[in-house]
């Protein structure tokens, strides 16, 4: 015999035979009945609340901890941007000034007062 037999047949005895149970039975049956589902919302209701307070407080926990590590990421290479922009700048200064010590003036030029006059003309 197959499934589908076996549940066609089941379901026949079960049509035919409901009209045969006695009340008590029937009584017993349907309080067993109210007691499952009692059981199963309760069951239903802890195991959604436990589910919803466990995934909320280790999701907000992940969720906070991805930004600050993201903030704090982002506070370091701003840091190095800025970090970097000053060396950058000071390499520039000490690349002018070098350009001025070994340029083809004697140094008497740079003593002479007439030089400093000569750099402040427009």
């Amino acid at each position: 015999m197959n499934e589908p037999e076996l549940g066609r047949k089941v379901a026949r005895l079960l049509d035919h035979g409901l009209g045969d149970i006695r009340q008590s039975t029937l009584n017993q049956l349907q309080s067993a009945r109210r007691a499952a589902l009692e059981n199963y919302h309760m069951a239903e209701e802890i195991v959604t609340a436990g589910h919803n307070a466990s995934v909320r407080g280790g999701h907000d926990s992940h969720v906070k901890t991805r930004k600050l590590l993201s903030l704090m990421t982002l506070l370091f290479a701003l840091l190095s941007v800025i970090y970097w922009q000053t060396l950058q700048q000071s390499d520039e200064n000490e690349e002018i000034d070098i350009m001025l010590l070994v340029d083809d003036l004697p140094i008497n030029a740079y003593l002479n007062d007439e030089f400093d006059a000569w750099l402040d003309r427009p």
